[in-house]
């Protein structure tokens, strides 16, 4: 996963224009103001599981798109189905399991959970 791919695609979708914005739409998305400022930081993006999360639901956006800039319409519509059935424990699920399988086809792996939960 491309960090700074993901936190310019994010940085896309919110449509931060001043830096002070953030404290409102980190309310908005119901997350913490610092995972989203780590999310989309300039230099050193550490993009968070709760934001990639956050975002997924929020947006409606397909999730291999925001971690990977590749459109695919299957996770698109598993993700669409999985907050209407699940809710955010599913979407947390889908965005997991779509960056452990990519890693295992790159034949990455993750060191602790830590590091999955924070992309760092």
């Amino acid at each position: 996963m491309d960090r700074h791919g993901v936190a310019s695609r994010i940085r896309e979708l919110i449509g931060v224009r001043d830096r002070r914005e953030l404290a409102s739409i980190a309310a908005r998305l119901s997350v913490s103001e610092m995972a989203l400022r780590m999310s989309i930081d300039d230099l050193s993006p550490h993009p968070t599981i709760e934001i990639l999360v956050s975002i997924v639901r929020t947006y409606g956006v397909d999730p291999t798109w925001l971690l990977y800039g590749e459109y695919r319409s299957a996770s698109h519509i598993e993700a669409a189905t999985a907050e209407e059935t699940g809710g955010r424990e599913a979407v947390t699920r889908l965005v997991k399991r779509l960056l452990d399988d990519r890693d295992t086809a790159r034949g990455i792996q993750h060191r602790t959970s830590v590091d999955r939960d924070q992309f760092g």
